[in-house]
């Protein structure tokens, strides 16, 4: 018995030391999948601060030039790859800023640590397969809490055609009735007798929408009626946008044009003070009264929201005057009339300004030396000398989706 007890002492040994190299394997593995983890939650908050650090570069710049369209409306050497932070060099000595892209970074086997930011905007009416590198005025966009009933058909229906929805009326129909005061439902529409039944129920609005998201809890509305085939949402038609059922979105009818949806053209958060004396309504003193709600930017809308609103030839005649004005002079509403005449303006200059003070902003936190990147959104409001933030969310999830060290997407004046 000794014998053999001997025998098996080399077999249980070589078993335990096995047994002691796979848990320390594993605990290696372990520690070094903490520590990355740690890292890239480092990179990432890092990311953000990038980010935050462009919000609060643009904050100032709109205190100082708000009125100014040149200073955010799509600057490339301003808010593409700006630096916020390297222990190799300076903004003045940044190789990226000298060079006017990251192509030559990627091509050092190590690049130097620099954390950057890029803000950028869809080009909606501009080249196609182009973007913006600044921010956009949401008094450019239709305000769905208080445009005609009229005029949200006018700009809704060939929107919501494009996308091959053969029920755009019923949709339409279902807004007004989210918004109205009523519980009255219009053909094709939906008020409370329809939306308790869901699961779970709920009931109707009656009132303004709080965010243009909000539509996904109207009848029939859905993403792909809001963001069309852009499903990534920065103004570009990728690959898998125009593909058909190949890949998602499966709704893509595959034709080479991208087709939006209704989110570019449509907001909620345009407002600005009524002059002093010109208050709305009943009620003396500050509160709403004083408040302008809605007010459609002529300088910086585009030909569908104006054709919405004032027709085909008001429309084309303010573009065509608004591309042969300078800055300063667009500054003025006294142009609008020029464009229009009297007839067309004056039914509507209270609703019509030359400014507006809600921007939507979107701003990418990055760095030259790691992949990782974080994608925010946020709606600022500028109030006299201050910015305030009214909505922010973080779009990382949806992907980077914005070429920013693409040229080609650059518009070339």
């Amino acid at each position: 018995m000794t014998r053999w007890r001997r025998a098996l002492v080399l077999p249980v040994v070589l078993v335990v030391v096995g047994l002691l190299a796979l848990v320390m394997a594993g605990f290696l593995f372990f520690v070094r999948a903490e520590l990355s983890g740690a890292q890239a939650q480092r990179d990432a908050q890092q990311a953000r601060l990038a980010a935050l650090s462009g919000l609060e570069e643009l904050t100032t710049i709109l205190r100082e030039k708000g009125d100014d369209s040149s200073a955010w409306w799509d600057v490339p050497e301003k808010f593409r790859h700006a630096l916020v932070w390297s222990p190799a060099f300076d903004r003045e000595g940044d190789p990226v800023r000298k060079m006017g892209s990251r192509t030559e970074i990627f091509e050092q086997p190590s690049p130097a640590v620099a954390w950057r930011y890029s803000i950028v905007a869809p080009n909606v009416d501009g080249a196609r397969n182009t973007i913006r590198f600044g921010i956009t005025p949401e008094a450019g966009k239709l305000n769905l809490n208080t445009a005609e009933p009229e005029e949200i058909e006018r700009l809704l229906t060939p929107l919501l055609t494009d996308l091959g929805l053969e029920n755009a009326p019923e949709l339409i129909a279902a807004l007004l009735d989210w918004l109205d005061e009523d519980d009255e439902t219009r053909p094709g529409g939906a008020e409370n007798e329809y939306y308790t039944t869901l699961e779970p129920a709920y009931y109707t609005k009656n009132g303004r929408l709080d965010t243009v998201e909000e539509l996904l809890l109207v009848k029939g509305w859905t993403a792909a009626a809001i963001y069309g085939e852009d499903v990534n949402r920065n103004g570009l038609l990728d690959a898998n946008e125009d593909d058909g059922e190949a890949s998602f979105p499966e709704y893509d009818n595959a034709d080479g044009v991208l087709n939006p949806g209704i989110a570019p053209f449509v907001t909620v958060w345009s407002r600005e003070p009524r002059p002093a004396g010109q208050g709305g309504g009943g009620g003396t003193g500050g509160g709403q009264s004083q408040v302008k709600e809605g007010p459609l930017d002529v300088n910086t809308a585009s030909p569908r929201v104006l054709e919405a609103v004032l027709g085909t030839e008001a429309a084309a005649a303010i573009v065509s005057l608004r591309n042969e004005l300078s800055a300063d002079q667009r500054k003025e509403p006294t142009w609008i009339s020029q464009a229009v005449g009297p007839a067309v303006y004056d039914p509507f200059k209270d609703r019509l300004t030359t400014r507006s003070l809600q921007f939507h902003v979107e701003i990418i936190g990055y760095g030259d030396h790691t992949r990782l990147a974080r994608r925010y959104e946020w709606i600022i409001e500028r109030r006299g000398s201050l910015v305030q933030v009214l909505y922010h969310r973080e779009l990382t999830a949806l992907g980077l989706a914005w070429p920013v060290d693409d040229d080609t997407v650059v518009i070339q004046e």
